[in-house]
This record gives C-alpha cells, structure tokens and sequence, in this order.
C-alpha cells in the first residue's frame, strides 16, 4: 500500500517537473518572439508582424486539430465568449507587439506581466468574484511597479515611453479580460479550437491594415516573420502543456522566465539597460503577480 502510494508520489512529481519545464520553454518562447519583433519593427509595419504572426498559428492550430480528428463545432451559447475572446487577443497582440517596438525588451514582457493582476480584477467584475484583502493589496502593489517601469517624466525609460508604457499596459489588460473569456468557456470549448478561432480572426482583422501599408521583406526579415509565428506557436503549445501538466499555483512563477532572459537578451541584441528604479518595478509586478495566483 505503502509503495504504491510512493510510486504516485513520484510520478506526480515526474509530472511537476514537466510541467515546469514546459512553463519555462513557454516563457523563454514569447521573450524570443519580442525579441523577432523588434528586430523586424525598424522597417516592417506593426500589422504585418501581427499578420504572420496568426497566420503561422493558424497552420499550428490547424494541424493539431486535424491530427487529433477534433471537431471545431462551437456551441452557440459559447460563441460571444470566443468572439470576444479573439477581439481582445487581438487587441491584446498589437499592444504586445506596439510596446516591444517602442520600449526596451525587458519592459515591454514585464508589464505584459500585469496580466494576473487584470485577471484578478476582471473575474470580480465579470464572474463575481470575491475581492479579498490580499487581491487588493497585489493590485496596489503591481500598479506601483508599473508606474517605477515607466518613470514617466523621471530619469531612466522617461517620459519618452509613456505612450508605449501605457499600451503596454493595455496589452496586459486585454490579455486579462481574454483570459476571463476562456475561463467562461473551460470544459465547453477545446483549448486549441479557442486558439484556431482567435488566430484566424486575428489574420482576417489583420491583413487590411496590412495590405494599405505593406512592405515587401529582405530574406533577413522574412526569416525574422516566420520565426515570430514558430516561437508564438511553441510559446502556445508549451504553455498549455504545462497548465494541463501541473497545478496553475506549482507553475505559474515559472513563467517570468521570459522576464529574467529579457534584459539578458536586451543587452546582448540590443545594448539596452535597465535602472535601478525599473528593476525594482520589475520585482515588484513578479511577486504582485505571483502571489496574486496563489491560492489563499
């Protein structure tokens, strides 16, 4: 009896560790599909990134679903809530890839981070949720190292950065509210038909605004467009692995991964830096979104 409760134990265990380097492989995914970002932002135009993007993941959703012989039938009471989960991934995407353009690679992911501070303060609003003490005080204190990241007017990433700051911040918050959405639909609609449906309406909104201002790519920059859709479809694939591996609270830290690599990667690409005061922001929106998740 004994041992076979230990052999539980250990493969619940085998199972953890997947899902954690799952999480990380995830994280270090979207920090490198920043960075193809904004190594393709100096001449291709914002839409065009986000065309390629979705449409990359449409042939990954695709495949997956035809693989797997799975329907992409949606019943019509699940409808609005994938609509208006595409129209807020959507939003959530351009503000993501806007903000990668225009900040420094590190702050651009961590204020992407505010993400369980949006869902915390939507799944109130939106499902009812109670508010406990320790919700408000981590939106307080993820609010408070969003505004040491941007510094607006002070020294460091200034004031320069406060347009791009703020949608940063927007991206966080349609991320959140999409997040609500998929939470409405959980054990009603699979995870990857959610993710075919968002990304073929992300190509469709996409591709007019792209067509009015298209530019033709280098070989360089074609390569740095399909590595954004390959590095998004990973990012995709392996966080779902990890979510559906282990508990959201064992996982969940693990996917600042793409915060710690992001300044790393700032300074080796881009010869970027970070102050003092961003780094303690940074800090700030990681424990904030950390504890935020943790069950009480």
């Amino acid at each position: 009896m004994n041992k076979a409760l230990d052999k539980e134990i250990k493969s619940l265990d085998k199972e953890t560790k997947r899902a954690v380097i799952a999480m990380i492989i995830a994280s270090s995914s979207f920090a490198m599909m920043a960075v193809m970002v904004k190594l393709s932002g100096g001449r291709i135009p914002l839409f065009q990134q986000v065309f390629f993007r979705n449409l990359i993941m449409i042939v990954f959703s695709g495949y997956s679903l035809i693989k797997n012989k799975a329907s992409i039938y949606v019943e019509k009471n699940q409808r609005l809530n994938l609509t208006l989960r595409s129209i807020l991934g959507f939003a959530g995407v351009v503000c993501v890839f806007y903000a990668s353009n225009n900040l420094p690679l590190a702050v651009a992911q961590i204020l992407q981070k505010l993400n369980p501070i949006f869902v915390v303060i939507f799944a109130v609003i939106i499902l009812g949720e109670r508010l406990t003490k320790k919700g408000l005080a981590t939106t307080i204190a993820a609010f408070a190292g969003a505004v040491l990241v941007i510094n607006p007017g002070g020294a460091g990433i200034g004031f320069s950065a406060l347009w791009p700051g703020l949608v940063g911040i927007l991206s966080a918050l349609f991320g959140g509210l999409a997040y609500v959405m998929v939470g409405r639909m959980k054990g009603k609609v699979g995870g990857m038909v959610i993710i075919f449906y968002f990304s073929l309406f992300s190509t469709i909104a996409a591709a007019f605004p792209m067509a009015m201002n298209y530019v033709a790519p280098t070989g360089k920059e074609w390569l740095y467009l399909i590595m954004i859709g390959i590095f998004a479809a990973g990012g995709q694939y392996f966080i779902t692995k990890a979510y559906t591996g282990a508990a959201a609270s064992m996982v969940t830290i693990f996917d600042y991964t793409g915060v710690v690599l992001s300044p790393v990667l700032g300074i080796i690409i881009f010869s970027e830096g970070l102050t003092l005061r961003t780094f303690i922001g940074m800090v700030m929106i990681i424990a904030s979104g950390y504890i935020a998740t943790k069950k009480p």
